[in-house]
């Protein structure tokens, strides 16, 4: 099934975000529409990303459709907009970072994260062709994306890994992935963080490779393990306790997309997902399925080294301001179930 794309204009998502961060807790439930016998169901995301992988294969494999659901995926600029408008009742499921459920969470508002996609940062770090160490980006403008976002706080953290100062020796900028190549390549930055079918691009072109998380080894240096559950699906509290049957139909669809995609190759895997990630020649897609199965997590669940690690360095660079437990954030009492039945 083709999954659907919804331009959403900026005044809406100032909006949004306003409501989250000028209200109080909402309790806003949204309402699942009717197409034929399917429930409409809404998705925010801050761009179609490679990491979300399942997510989309349950799409395109029907396993929505199947389980009684009609799935549109809705793109917002950034990761506090989707919260932002998952809170606001305007979607029913967002997917975002698991260091941004922290801090939804830190801010009262009453989330769960039910899958994990990755178990592992797929992220790395990119210099102009001119740097060759993090060190040398003191004084520069670097992609880092939005304040307060997961890809701001990865890139503190690579820069404070370089012997830096994240807070005072370079400059941020937040770059949409659309523009990360282009970015570079006009030298409007001289070093950014990026993935999937970016990271292929800047390497085919030439670009320094500063840090590469899919490295255990760098992995390990950089954010102090190698569990990091960065991409996750998250619901609300609300949804939960009014739709848990809506929730569960979501959840199984994508843990037979997580059983699926564990027994195909990569060529089988991109000629299902093409579709979505259409605008890539098949050479870079090939090669961005191959780097980006290296980070997802083989089952969805979440351990409690991952959540450690992530609460560690949200604590570091301000995120939240204090520890959150794992089981205010986590619910994979749906994952099991879905598994019980499928595995």
């Amino acid at each position: 099934m083709q999954m659907k794309k919804v331009l959403v204009g900026c005044f809406l998502c100032f909006m949004l975000l306003f409501f989250t961060v000028g209200c109080g807790g909402s309790s806003n439930t949204p309402q699942a529409g009717q197409s034929g016998s399917l429930k409409e169901i809404i998705v925010s995301q801050p761009v179609y990303g490679d990491s979300w992988l399942p997510i989309y294969l349950a799409d395109q494999l029907g396993y929505y459709e199947e389980e009684g659901l009609k799935v549109s995926f809705v793109n917002f600029d950034s990761g506090p907009l989707v919260i932002a408008a998952l809170i606001a009742g305007d979607s029913h499921f967002a997917l975002t970072g698991y260091d941004q459920v922290l801090k939804t969470h830190e801010q009262g508002k009453g989330t769960k994260m039910l899958i994990a996609t990755t178990d592992r940062n797929p992220w790395s770090f990119f210099g102009a062709r001119h740097i060759n160490s993090i060190a040398d980006l003191k004084g520069s403008v670097v992609g880092g994306g939005m304040e307060g976002a997961s890809t701001r706080a990865f890139t503190k953290a690579v820069i404070k890994y370089g012997g830096l100062d994240p807070e005072k020796d370079v400059q941020y900028i937040n770059l949409l992935s659309p523009a990360h190549v282009p970015a570079m390549e006009k030298g409007e930055v001289e070093g950014l963080y990026t993935s999937g079918s970016n990271h292929v691009e800047l390497q085919r072109r030439g670009y320094n490779l500063l840090v590469d998380m899919t490295d255990p080894a760098q992995h390990l240096e950089v954010l102090g393990s190698n569990e990091y559950p960065l991409f996750v699906l998250q619901v609300t509290d609300d949804l939960i306790e009014n739709e848990p049957e809506t929730v569960q139909q979501f959840v199984n669809a994508v843990a037979r997309a997580i059983l699926w995609q564990n027994e195909q190759s990569d060529e089988k895997i991109a000629e299902v997902i093409k579709p979505v990630f259409h605008h890539l020649d098949e050479e870079i897609l090939l090669k961005t399925i191959a780097r980006t199965r290296q980070t997802l997590s083989a089952n969805g669940f979440f351990t409690q080294g991952g959540h450690d690690t992530v609460e560690k360095l949200a604590l570091e660079i301000g995120l939240i301001n204090a520890p959150v437990s794992k089981d205010n954030v986590v619910d994979d009492s749906f994952l099991q179930k879905a598994y019980e039945k499928y595995k």
